[in-house]
């Protein structure tokens, strides 16, 4: 059997209509094998790939860096270190220093050991914006 090239996969997946979550049920159709569309298929070259599962390296290595970033400075909505994560914590009990805590009103989220200090957060910048003078 010949493998489809990436436009004869994507010609065929982008009719599909992807709703996420447990919402609703499968539909159970012999007619089409993918249930559907990956977000891959946005990347502007990913049609063209010979070898699909093959991603780019410098869009891996910019959300690796962005990941580590956001969470080192403690940007909110780029760290992975939220709410959800310290009440896993809790639940698990373990590393009790990280557990959330409340106040009544706001509940506080102590920072991890891996987060900067504003000091710290200042001097890193400060490097960055030297390396790409």
């Amino acid at each position: 059997m010949i493998p489809l090239t990436g436009e004869q996969v994507l010609q065929r997946v982008e009719h599909l209509n992807t709703i996420f979550g447990k919402t609703q049920k499968k539909e159970k159709s012999k007619s089409c094998i993918w249930k559907k569309r990956s977000i891959f298929f946005d990347l502007p070259y990913w049609s063209d790939l010979d070898i699909r599962h093959c991603i780019d390296v410098m869009h891996v290595e910019k959300n690796v860096c962005d990941s580590v970033i956001g969470t080192l400075l403690n940007i909110q909505g780029k760290t992975e270190d939220g709410l959800n994560t310290h009440q896993d914590l809790a639940e698990l009990g373990i590393r009790s220093q990280l557990h959330p805590r409340s106040d009544g009103k706001k509940i506080y989220l102590p920072p991890g050991c891996h987060t900067l200090s504003k000091k710290e957060k200042i001097s890193f910048c400060q490097s960055l914006t030297i390396v790409t003078c």
